[in-house]
């Protein structure tokens, strides 16, 4: 009995195989004509529509577009405007503020530092103020009896000529000293307004002329330098305005709001880099810190007549970049397309799209997804 049931069981399975087997050869494969017909003519017809609450409909128009990349950037000071301080004499540095640090903020005409020699054998700042206040002294005297000595014709023109260039050249000499020369010492004063960049001595330090004591920033420029890939090399003539922001700050800044320019780019990598710097110049801007990280966006010339998608309306496939396009039937197209330059909002579209074809601009995935349950044969049209 137990044999006779187990043979009906087989026979059954085998007729149920072979009903799904001969019916499976008698329909045809719509999905591979459907995947024929979509390649040949770019397109693949949705007939399942999604809920429209999902999903937002974009009528192409040319507009004006410019391209933007990324690019990691840096904050810097312009050069032209960092004003290094430097020792007149030789002596011992004395710092005239106890709060002089980097960062503090000076007046044009501050006292920064005074150099003094006394306790100096050689190069001695006060005696030689001493030594050029009695020269001028002795000069000036031989000058007035000069005077006195040409009207009577006892001495040369050239005579008279050698003691007056000689009484001016120590007038000179002494108004300078004097004018920078202090109780305590040669006085080293700020020429600028800004705020300190750097001291390079300490209290109490020796000093010859010449002598680097500290920097001054003006506030006037800052210079963004972005490090660009290689790759972007050949869009780079058309980059002239950027966009950054920092890590400290929530703000957008844009150049071209800062009075800022392109200065110039790098025409090769540097040597410990395998970026091509580009560089622009920008108004001073408080809270911008010289040597801050920034995150760039460099921008291209503007195009006038450019058709553009949203990059929420791009699909990729094994490499190939395609949007849904609404047709007049309510149906949507699965189309092909070529792009080009971004502005990480829209996308430049070179081919496979016209001005007034309507795309799906938001909720592409939801789209996509109605085609993987449904699809039909491709309709017949010529793009």
């Amino acid at each position: 009995m137990k044999n006779l049931l187990f043979i009906i069981c087989v026979i059954i399975s085998a007729c149920v195989v072979q009903c799904s087997f001969n019916k499976d050869e008698q329909q045809p494969d719509e999905t591979s004509d459907h995947d024929h017909e979509g390649e040949e003519h770019n397109e693949v017809v949705i007939n399942s529509k999604p809920d429209t609450s999902v999903y937002t409909l974009l009528t192409l128009r040319k507009q004006p577009f410019s391209f933007t990349f990324r690019a990691g950037g840096r904050i810097s000071v312009d050069s032209k405007d960092v004003v290094i301080i430097t020792a007149k004499s030789s002596g011992l540095v004395k710092l005239n503020n106890d709060y002089l640090f980097p960062g503090v903020k000076v007046q044009k005409g501050d006292v920064l530092f005074t150099i003094s020699g006394e306790q100096l054998a050689e190069g001695n700042t006060e005696l030689y103020f001493l030594q050029v206040k009695a020269d001028l002294d002795r000069a000036k005297a031989n000058f007035e009896r000069a005077g006195k000595m040409i009207t009577d014709k006892i001495i040369t023109q050239e005579e008279y000529l050698t003691a007056k260039n000689d009484y001016e050249k120590l007038q000179n000499l002494y108004d300078n000293l004097n004018a920078t020369s202090g109780k305590e010492g040669n006085l080293v004063i700020a020429r600028t307004h800004g705020y300190i960049k750097d001291i390079y001595v300490s209290e109490g330090q020796k000093v010859n002329p010449g002598d680097q004591l500290a920097s001054i920033v003006m506030e006037h420029n800052l210079v963004l330098k972005a490090d660009v890939s290689p790759g972007y090399a050949g869009i780079l003539s058309s980059v002239n305005d950027a966009s950054f922001k920092v890590g400290y700050s929530d703000n957008v800044y844009r150049l071209s709001e800062m009075n800022g320019r392109k200065i110039s780019q790098g025409k090769a990598t540097g040597g410990n880099s395998f970026f091509i710097p580009v560089y622009f110049r920008m108004d001073y801007t408080p809270e911008l810190i010289d040597g801050t990280f920034a995150e760039v966006y460099l921008i291209g010339d503007e195009i006038n007549d450019a058709l553009v998608v949203p990059n929420s309306a791009l699909m990729e496939e094994f490499g190939k970049i395609y949007v849904f396009v609404a047709d007049d039937d309510g149906d949507f197209l699965k189309r092909y397309i070529e792009t080009g330059n971004t502005d990480n909002r829209n996308t430049l579209v070179k081919s496979g799209l016209s001005e007034g074809e309507r795309v799906v601009a938001t909720g592409t995935y939801t789209v996509k997804l109605s085609q993987m349950t449904t699809s039909a044969p491709a309709h017949n049209h010529n793009h």
